[in-house]
């Protein structure tokens, strides 16, 4: 398959458009898919689920320069590159990178790290990808103020460019067809995205100004953002750093976050809650993190394990705010001060005996005596949904993967948007 020097079909890149929208849209103008334009541009090369926004080689680029007259300086800056110096440091192309999940299937597997506003899809003349749609912390379109969407609704596959067949649409679901511009908005506030728009600010280059530490250059900071934002999303302590950064009056439970191990396959409702909190924490530095950390039971041993694996103004505040008595109770520690409490006339109960003890000792909270007598609600994994038919557990079930949420998750939204109908249909 040959085509000439300068190819008949000229693409303009749009603004702030990414690069692998741009290769498929060219592509598709020569009727074409997107691997069969890559053995045309860079000959005896297998595209093979390659994310081009991060893999676009040098030779590629440069190939594409001559072909269709789009400046290389241009193209390279609609792939990730632009973010080098500011969103990571270097990228050597192996493993992942923080903040920057890859898209597409990857070999058997979906990876949700193109999202899409549908309202912008909407309003292009000819629909495209915008780069800053591929960041972890992006989560809602600052146009619209609504969520952005990470897959398909119609069969729940990541939205990728590559999938798509001949003369397709980035609008559309390569696997099923779905029209992602059909997808009914969910509106964000202002207020939730005050922190987003900072951190987009911080990746063209901006310095960010962190309390006691001074101004922090773009990639530290990025770097502690990151530790910020697993802290809050993942591991035992995580519940309680969050209830306490929440607060009782939130409009979303504590509980209401899925523990996921991999903190990037989140979806933006997930992550624009998560990106908040981990931004709350990087106010006032170091004073606000040192504060809910030590509400949470943190203590410094926690943390990392050697003060060199993570940066130092990290681990500076760590060191310093986080002294926190490193003992682990023995269930015979317990028992001992179980009996004295009870033996003054008070019940042992984990407060009581936290109390007596002066450590929290959550892994054998089996000791302590209920605070007042109840019963168990749920045992196993899906006790939201006890006393619910069979066949109603299943479509629940289906549902919350299909949303990439857990089903304590989408319960709640689902009761939410079912009492808001109520009300308004009351007046």
């Amino acid at each position: 398959m040959q085509l000439p020097s300068r190819w008949p079909v000229g693409v303009k890149l749009q603004p702030s458009e990414s690069f692998g929208s741009w290769f498929a849209r060219l592509a598709w103008a020569h009727g074409l898919s997107p691997s069969e334009l890559y053995r045309v541009a860079l000959p005896g090369g297998r595209i093979a689920g390659a994310d081009l926004d991060r893999h676009a080689c040098d030779d590629l680029i440069a190939n594409l320069t001559i072909h269709t007259g789009v400046p290389r300086n241009d193209l390279e800056k609609a792939t990730w590159r632009s973010w080098r110096g500011a969103v990571f440091g270097r990228d050597d192309g192996g493993g992942n990178l923080a903040w920057l999940p890859p898209g597409g299937r990857i070999y058997s597997n979906h990876s949700f790290g193109q999202q899409v506003c549908p309202s912008c899809l909407a309003a292009d003349k000819e629909p495209y990808f915008r780069a800053e749609w591929r960041l972890g912390f992006v989560a809602a379109c600052p146009h619209h103020h609504r969520l952005l969407v990470d897959r398909c609704p119609g069969c729940s596959s990541s939205i990728g460019a590559q999938a798509a067949p001949n003369n397709a649409s980035l609008a559309k679901c390569g696997y099923c067809g779905f029209d992602l511009r059909n997808i009914a908005p969910i509106k964000v506030d202002e207020h939730d995205l005050a922190p987003q728009r900072r951190l987009l600010r911080i990746t063209r280059g901006d310095w960010q100004h962190m309390g006691e530490a001074g101004p922090v250059h773009p990639v530290l900071f990025f770097r502690i953002f990151a530790l910020l934002y697993r802290l809050v999303a993942s591991g035992r302590h995580a519940l309680p750093l969050r209830r306490h950064l929440m607060g009782p009056g939130s409009d979303i439970r504590a509980e209401a976050i899925p523990r996921l191990q991999e903190i990037e396959r989140y979806p933006p409702r997930t992550r624009l809650i998560l990106v908040g909190l981990a931004w709350q924490l990087a106010q006032d530095w170091p004073h606000r993190f040192a504060e809910a950390c030590s509400a949470a039971g943190f203590h410094r041993w926690m943390m990392f394990k050697q003060p060199a694996d993570v940066p130092f103004i990290y681990a500076a505040a760590v060191m310093q705010y986080l002294n926190g008595s490193t003992h682990h109770v023995q269930p015979d520690e317990i028992r001992v001060a179980a009996g004295k409490l009870e033996a003054e006339g008070e019940q042992p109960t984990y407060k009581a005996l936290r109390g007596v003890l002066g450590v929290k000792f959550h892994a054998a909270r089996h000791l302590a005596a209920p605070a007042k007598p109840h019963k168990p609600y749920g045992t196993h994994r899906y006790w939201k949904l006890d006393g619910v038919s069979p066949s109603t557990r299943a479509a629940v079930k289906a549902a919350a993967h299909h949303a990439g949420e857990n089903v304590g998750a989408w319960v709640d939204q689902a009761l939410r948007e079912a009492l808001a109908k109520t009300k308004k249909a009351d007046g």
